[in-house]
């Protein structure tokens, strides 16, 4: 992988996930389970909970202190939001529409726990300020891999051939998401030792899977167990280990113990369309080479 993140490149390549030769008529004809319909519904309302993130971001000093990060967070913020509007639109198709109201809905029955966050991390900014956007760019690289991942999972997992078209699109944003974050995270940790001691301190104290907060915690169960079969999977092992090959966070292993806390274990086969555990289990990590190329 290039070791620099090239922000003209990404701002060239930017723009909404091309839907334009979608055959929405072609959604229903395929078998999905409730099961699978939950998850997609789960990943609709994360995709749209970018605006919250970004606004905590927005408060830091890193979006004027490093040029990169704004048009970044133009783009990011912009590409997600058409994510969510494709999982609508496949909902919509699907005969599973969503209420007009849904990310108010989901804002205004946040957990405590997230209220709590964001009061927290406009104080905790304020008092790290120097080292508090580490935690940001760290925290975003666990989630934008997690993400990655699943939706690898999901092609894997429910193999509807309009939801890979989609999923597969989705990813190649995705990708350069990560890669962004992921060397932000890794200057920052670089930089300075009391910047991965607060990062640490942070992410042990508060990191919890995307969309845990946003959305009820059985929701967030019921997902890691859908897509990585919690325990008995190897995704959330592969997880932590490459958010522990970050300088100062070998200690990473907070999805493997939030598993554990949960005891989230193997989905049950009859969550799935198909028996995708017949297939050959795809390798791990493929398309991370080619992180810059992914357009």
């Amino acid at each position: 992988m290039a070791e620099h993140f090239n922000i003209e490149r990404l701002m060239d390549s930017s723009g909404r996930v091309d839907l334009s030769d979608i055959d929405w008529s072609e959604v229903p004809k395929h078998p999905m389970t409730p099961e699978a319909i939950r998850c997609l519904r789960y990943f609709l309302l994360t995709e749209n909970s970018t605006f919250f993130y970004t606004k905590a971001l927005m408060s830091t000093n890193a979006v004027y202190e490093e040029p990169e990060i704004a048009p970044f967070l133009c783009v990011w913020m912009y590409e997600e939001e058409f994510h969510g509007r494709a999982f609508r639109r496949f909902m919509e198709a699907l005969g599973e529409p969503l209420s007009p109201t849904y990310r108010r809905d989901m804002f205004l029955s946040r957990s405590p726990g997230e209220r709590i966050d964001e009061f927290g991390q406009n104080m905790l900014g304020k008092l790290f300020p120097t080292h508090w956007p580490g935690v940001h760019m760290v925290w975003g690289t666990i989630q934008e891999f997690t993400t990655y991942s699943a939706y690898q999972a999901l092609i894997e997992r429910i193999d509807h051939p309009v939801l890979n078209k989609i999923c597969q699109r989705i990813m190649k944003q995705e990708l350069r998401h990560y890669a962004f974050y992921r060397e932000h995270a890794k200057r920052r940790l670089q930089r300075d030792p009391m910047t991965a001691k607060i990062v640490s301190a942070a992410l042990k104290l508060a990191w919890t899977p995307v969309g845990d907060g946003m959305c009820s915690k059985e929701d967030v169960l019921h997902t890691i167990r859908f897509l990585f079969d919690g325990l008995d999977g190897k995704a959330i092992a592969r997880v932590d280990q490459k958010i522990s090959e970050l300088p100062g966070l070998e200690w990473f292993d907070l999805f493997t113990k939030f598993a554990e806390r949960h005891n989230i274990r193997r989905a049950p086969d009859a969550w799935f369309p198909r028996n995708f555990r017949a297939k050959k289990e795809p390798k791990a990590d493929a398309a991370e080479p080619a992180l810059f190329d992914a357009e």
